[in-house]
């Protein structure tokens, strides 16, 4: 089954947008707090939050083609790029944060994030 030109937009402005949650998320909380939690991380995290920024204007370049409705190949060239940059970019955020991390949250996310999770056994209520 093709994927629509309509359909590639719509799930491409939807990655684009989580991606740049995730990546305020952490400029704002977690890097924050691991700052402040192990500052021998100070160089690693101003690096992460510079990579942050490149993915930026990356995905700003994927939505401007999308946009565009600019030829297969500009838009394939755009994602790949996007695509070896945010691989480099999680390669290195894991090698370099996950001890840090792991020790930091000790099965919390309330160390983290500021706020604890609702229970699991919490009823979700009706589905529709």
């Amino acid at each position: 089954m093709a994927v629509r030109p309509r359909d590639l937009r719509t799930h491409c402005l939807a990655f684009c947008a989580a991606l740049t949650r995730h990546h305020t998320g952490e400029d704002a909380g977690a890097f924050r707090v691991l700052a402040d939690q192990a500052p021998e991380l100070a160089p690693v995290l101003r690096e992460l939050a510079a990579d942050h920024h490149i993915v930026a204007e990356a995905l700003l370049r994927v939505e401007e083609l999308a946009d565009a409705t600019a030829p297969p190949h500009e838009v394939r060239a755009e994602l790949d790029t996007l695509a070896a940059l945010l691989e480099t970019h999680f390669v290195y955020e894991e090698k370099k944060l996950v001890g840090a991390l792991n020790a930091l949250t000790a099965g919390s996310t309330e160390g983290l994030f500021g706020v604890p999770l609702p229970p699991l056994d919490r009823d979700p209520g009706p589905v529709h």
